[in-house]
């Protein structure tokens, strides 16, 4: 999954578990996607919305969402 593709689907409700290391969103077949906190994707996304970019990606609990 790239970058556009995670993005896309953060504006369309879903979250990243940090802890758990699990993207969550209902369009999944099981209802989440393993994909790690040093995924080169997933970076991006932080770059692009974290604290250095938009800062519209929250963390609470270790559960990123895009505000």
């Amino acid at each position: 999954m790239n970058k556009a593709k995670m993005i896309e689907l953060l504006e369309a409700g879903a979250y990243f578990d940090w802890l758990n290391n699990k993207f969550y969103h209902s369009s999944f077949r099981k209802g989440y996607r393993k994909i790690y906190w040093s995924n080169i994707s997933w970076q991006a996304v932080e770059r692009e919305h974290g604290v250095c970019g938009t800062n519209r990606l929250v963390a609470e609990n270790k559960i990123y969402r895009l505000i």
